[in-house]
């Protein structure tokens, strides 16, 4: 088998393999926890199984991505097909970053159980953006001007690698809201209107029916096997519980907050170096905006404000409800009709130039001002 010839979407298939195989070595480490735990054991046999074949996956996604580049000789990030390969790489790196950088494995066999759950959910969830991908168009298409630029690449890997690593802070912030839930439900220390409160926001999530309901009902099962072997956790640990997710959720929320703010800024000196303007309120750099500011209020709200548990989870959640609405809703818009940044749409020809309605237009083929050409 000649390796060197294989195409970027074989590639992506040998991922696609290798991600279904941490998904089943995931489930078997989190039942050896599982019973670990009910020894006082420890077991790490299976999760370091999981995570080399979660290394596997990241190894074939970067010769996915490499060997893109090469056929389309540019950063692959043009459509959408490619933005979401770079996207479920980040996704596959970041899970690897926060296995080793949280330890969670090493805290024993209940947060052991968590990590493997993660590991879970995002092989499963790279595994599903690979299959949406695939009734994307995946043409060949050329750079518009405006992408021709040294910035694009840190710019895009920055923004990218952010997404993913807030993404993974919000699927803990839900896991602790299932948690919240079904705690309530089995101590009756919460009322129905709290609970139908939870309820409602977590379904109110993107892709609730993939992401927020398994977790809610994984954790359900945990509850009520833990309740039927007598081994339901008392309110004060349970606290306990809910406190470290808090504090996990934040240690990853630190690892991907700088890459969002370096994003920010690299695509202001890359807007000034194409359309010489630092910030056009372009609606897209408007919602980017949004997102960033929802995350520094949650900075300030825990750091000053005393922001701990539900309430900080609920902005962390909100900021990844924003992430979302940029990522993947913003092209659904009104306004965005209007945006130049529409670059990954099929269809649309990007407007080049400055900001705003026939100055951007004529701007097209004009550099962005004397002396300069427009190179991004």
């Amino acid at each position: 088998m000649n390796f060197t010839t294989w195409t970027s979407l074989e590639w992506l298939e040998v991922a696609d393999g290798f991600s279904l195989l941490v998904a089943l070595l995931s489930v078997a480490s989190l039942a050896a926890h599982w019973r670990a735990g009910l020894r006082g054991a420890e077991s790490h046999v299976w999760s370091r199984m999981s995570v080399a074949a979660l290394g596997a996956a990241l190894t074939a996604l970067a010769c996915a991505v490499g060997l893109r580049w090469v056929e389309v000789d540019h950063f692959p990030s043009q459509n959408m097909h490619e933005v979401l390969v770079m996207f479920t790489s980040a996704l596959v790196l970041s899970m690897l970053v926060l296995h080793f950088a949280l330890g969670l494995h090493r805290r024993g066999a209940g947060w052991a159980m968590l990590d493997d759950a993660l590991m879970l959910f995002v092989s499963l969830g790279a595994y599903a953006c690979h299959a949406y991908l695939r009734s994307l168009n995946t043409a060949q298409r050329d750079l518009p001007p405006a992408l021709q630029s040294n910035w694009f690449p840190p710019h895009l890997s920055c923004l990218i690698f952010s997404y993913a690593t807030l993404g993974i802070a919000a699927l803990i912030a839900i896991v602790y809201f299932a948690l919240r839930f079904w705690s309530g439900v089995h101590s009756g220390g919460w009322s129905v209107r709290s609970q139908l409160l939870i309820l409602a926001g977590m379904c109110l999530l993107p892709f609730a029916q993939l992401v927020t309901l398994p977790v809610l009902v994984l954790v359900g099962l945990v509850f009520l096997v833990l309740r039927a072997t007598g081994r339901l956790p008392s309110r004060e640990r349970i606290a306990g519980l809910e406190r470290s997710l808090d504090d996990v959720s934040f240690r990853a929320f630190s690892v991907g907050m700088p890459f969002l703010t370096a994003g920010l800024w690299m695509g202001a000196f890359w807007a000034q170096e194409a359309w010489a303007n630092y910030w056009g309120w372009d609606s897209k750099e408007n919602s980017a905006l949004i997102t960033w500011l929802i995350y520094v209020l949650y900075l300030h709200l825990r750091l000053l404000g005393g922001y701990r548990g539900e309430k900080a989870m609920a902005v962390l959640a909100g900021g990844a409800l924003s992430v979302f609405m940029t990522f993947q809703v913003f092209g659904y818009l009104p306004d965005s009709q209007k945006s130049l940044h529409r670059y990954t749409d099929d269809g649309v020809k990007p407007r080049e130039g400055m900001s705003g309605g026939a100055e951007a237009e004529s701007a097209q083929v004009q550099p962005a001002h004397p002396g300069q050409e427009t190179t991004r």
